[in-house]
C-alpha cells in the first residue's frame, strides 16, 4: 500500500507521462478528439492552437517532477540530484544571484525549484525559460534574488534528468511492494 507521499509522486508522473503520449500519439489529430464535445467549445479551438506540449504544461510538468518529490524524495536521491545541479550549472545562461549562500556555490536546482514553485518562470519564445527566485535573508535583513536562462534546446536533458530520478522512485516501490 502506498502511502500519501508516494501515491502523489507517482500519480504526478503518471499524468505528465500520460500528456506526453497524448503528444507523441497526436491525439489532438486524432478523429477522437475532433469528436469530442466539449462544455466550452473555445477550449477545444485554443487546445488546438497550442498544442498539448505548450509552456502551462511545461510549467505543470516541473512542478509535477521537481516541486513535488525534491520535497518528499530529496534525502533519497541526493547524489542524482546533485548530478542535475550539475547540469544546470553547466547549462543556464545570464546567471545573476544575490543570495549569500551563493557565494561559494550557487544551488541552481534549489532556485530553479523555488522558482516553479512560485510561478516565477517566464519564456522567451524559440530562445529560453528564465527562472526566478526571490527571498528575505533575515539575518542581512534584505532581499535577495537569484535568476538564470535555461536554452529551450537543454529543457528535454533537464526534463529527461528529472523523469529518471522519477523513473527509479517508482521502481524502488515496485520492487518493495
Amino acid at each position: 500500500m502506498l502511502t500519501q507521499e508516494q501515491n502523489i509522486i507517482f500519480q504526478s508522473y503518471f499524468t505528465i507521462a500520460f500528456l506526453t503520449e497524448l503528444k507523441n500519439n497526436k491525439f489532438l489529430e486524432s478523429d477522437f478528439f475532433k469528436n469530442m464535445k466539449f462544455g466550452s467549445p473555445w477550449i477545444k479551438e485554443s487546445l488546438k492552437k497550442i498544442s498539448i506540449d505548450n509552456q502551462g504544461a511545461l510549467l505543470i510538468a516541473l512542478y509535477a517532477m521537481l516541486v513535488i518529490p525534491r520535497q518528499l524524495i530529496n534525502e533519497e536521491f541526493e547524489k542524482e540530484y546533485a548530478a542535475i545541479d550539475l547540469f544546470l550549472q553547466q547549462n543556464t545562461v545570464n546567471t545573476k544571484t544575490t543570495y549569500a549562500n551563493d557565494k561559494n556555490s550557487i544551488k541552481f536546482l534549489r532556485h530553479i525549484r523555488n522558482a516553479v514553485a512560485h510561478s516565477r518562470v517566464s519564456f522567451q519564445p524559440n530562445k529560453f525559460v528564465s527562472f526566478s527566485d526571490k527571498g528575505w535573508n533575515k539575518k542581512n535583513q534584505k532581499k535577495e534574488s537569484f535568476t538564470t536562462d535555461l536554452p529551450l534546446d537543454k529543457m528535454g536533458s533537464f526534463m529527461q534528468k528529472l523523469q529518471k530520478v522519477h523513473l527509479e522512485y517508482i521502481q524502488r516501490l515496485q520492487r518493495k511492494s
